[in-house]
């Protein structure tokens, strides 16, 4: 399978792009966002693309073409509040799976937690996904019931940011 190149880079505050990322996501995702309506949740991505820390929003685009985006965040599990930074809303369009966009956009978001400094990044998931991510080298370090599904929470160890090559996002 040929893949195209792309791009993985932090979401700007370039016209429409929070409008779409938070129209799709909301759309897949509804509430698990965080947020009540696409629109609120467009407003966290709006603060988001201004924001020099966490949270951050990392997007795969080929040329204008919006392939997928991941965030950063500070807190995500709310019975969890000790665990952070987290790794949340990993999506990619149906249309642009399968052609190793939901990895990059992994690996950015790995990459990008150890350029921050941070020592582990948590995230959790459901159903068959955690295979996918502990064949990726996240460990699952607990199973519990949150938002009314059983949920695996996963970490994954990161490197010191001087044992790695240099990843930069633009």
């Amino acid at each position: 399978m040929h893949v195209k190149s792309f791009e993985i880079a932090r979401l700007t505050e370039e016209p429409g792009l929070s409008k779409t990322i938070a129209a799709l996501q909301f759309a897949f995702w509804g509430p698990l966002t965080g947020y009540g309506s696409a629109p609120d949740y467009e407003q966290f991505l709006c603060r988001t693309a201004r924001s020099s820390q966490l949270p951050e929003v990392l997007v795969a685009r080929r040329g204008t073409t919006f392939l997928g985006s991941v965030n950063l965040l500070a807190s995500e599990m709310t019975v969890r509040p000790a665990l952070s930074p987290w790794m949340a809303q990993l999506f990619v369009p149906a249309a642009e799976r399968s052609r190793g966009i939901g990895n990059a956009l992994v690996d950015a978001a790995v990459a990008r937690t150890a350029e921050l400094g941070y020592r582990r990044l948590y995230l959790y998931t459901s159903g068959a996904l955690p295979g996918y991510y502990a064949a990726r080298g996240w460990q699952p370090i607990e199973e519990l019931e949150y938002l009314g599904k059983m949920r695996v929470i996963m970490a994954y160890e990161l490197p010191h940011h001087s044992d790695q090559g240099t990843i930069k996002l633009s």
